[in-house]
């Protein structure tokens, strides 16, 4: 028995290794300092010249639990890279306590329990200032992912200082749907120490080696559709694109559950209120088959903005081979033909003053 125990402990250990994948040789690293001392990984990656597009650079901000691979995954699943073949510099930066960001550390001055308006308040700031100082840009595209699209949300509702148009996709605005988990979620997340830093990275490692065996996990399910992105990508995924989640993060969208309302951490900013104050242009992009981000939350917050702004619904009726998952936006097998060409078409008709 003991023997089998520690064949289990080496599977666990190893198979998440081989799903690793490096970063492409063409990334340059840089790095933002914070108002708050903390330091974020960003990578840019050089338009190709041969694009002949031109425009601003462009920002890519991951979701929650996740990191900046989740835009740069591999050749064929990196929006990061199509937009810079596409002659588009891009950009992703991983917010605080993911990928090579720092990590919380109290010795350091680096508290944990940090919560959402960390993100939109300080690392989004930073981040935007340092991608302005490298190229030379007088302002970014900005395009966001599941709470990466909420974070730009919360920025462009309180001025959006240094974005010129953005992108959001998947990104809700509303978490109480009256679903059977509301109550669950909502008590669960007010029940953890403020403080925490939740170890969200590790049980989806545990995913791969168990996806080798099943046809479809639980989580599996919930985050794509099989029809648009491959168990080898996810898999991929999992071992590169997660991260820890602080508690803080999760208090406040536990928060969303419990009183409907998109707001600040403390309660006293409704940025869901606010989105009618936003200017720039916005495209807001759903999928139809997203079980995180479903659509009729998303399409809120497309309602409450101001200002320019369209709508997309990726799925069969919009010309999808298949309707579209939650990761499928980002990781899907043809995104780079049926979703990622609309992105960059809008961002190329807002090109500003």
């Amino acid at each position: 028995m003991r023997g089998g125990w520690l064949g289990l402990a080496v599977l666990l250990a190893c198979a998440p290794s081989r799903y690793l994948e490096p970063i492409s040789r063409d990334a340059q690293h840089h790095r933002a300092r914070t108002s708050d001392g903390w330091e974020l990984a960003l990578v840019r990656y050089r338009p190709d010249p041969k694009g002949l597009r031109g425009g601003r650079p462009v920002l890519l901000c991951h979701g929650i639990s996740a990191n900046g691979r989740n835009m740069d995954l591999d050749p064929e699943h990196s929006l990061a890279q199509w937009l810079a073949a596409h002659g588009r510099e891009a950009w992703t930066v991983s917010l605080r306590g993911t990928g090579d960001s720092d990590r919380a550390d109290v010795a350091a001055g680096r508290p944990g329990g940090y919560d959402l308006d960390a993100f939109w308040r300080l690392d989004l700031p930073a981040a935007i200032a340092k991608v302005r100082e490298i190229s030379g840009a007088d302002a970014v595209d900005f395009v966001g992912h599941s709470m990466g699209g909420m974070v730009g949300y919360a920025y462009l509702s309180q001025g959006g200082q240094g974005v010129n148009a953005a992108v959001v996709m998947g990104s809700p605005v509303r978490l109480d749907w009256g679903g059977p988990y509301d109550a669950v979620l909502s008590v669960a997340a007010f029940a953890i120490n403020a403080t925490w830093i939740l170890p969200a990275a590790t049980p989806p490692l545990l995913v791969v080696p168990m996806s080798k065996v099943m046809e479809l996990t639980p989580l599996e399910g919930l985050m794509y559709n099989p029809e648009n992105t491959s168990q080898e990508t996810w898999r991929r995924m999992l071992a590169t694109g997660t991260a820890d989640v602080s508690a803080g993060v999760a208090r406040q969208l536990g928060r969303m559950v419990r009183d409907g309302r998109f707001s600040s951490g403390d309660g006293t900013v409704d940025f869901g209120r606010d989105l009618a104050k936003v200017t720039q242009p916005v495209l807001v992009i759903a999928g139809k088959l997203d079980r995180l981000g479903v659509a009729p939350s998303v399409y809120a917050g497309y309602r409450q903005l101001g200002g320019p702004k369209e709508w997309l619904l990726i799925g069969v009726e919009s010309g999808a081979q298949a309707d579209y998952g939650h990761m499928d936006l980002v990781l899907g097998d043809r995104a780079a033909s049926e979703v990622w060409p609309q992105l960059l078409s809008f961002l190329d008709r807002h090109p500003g003053g």
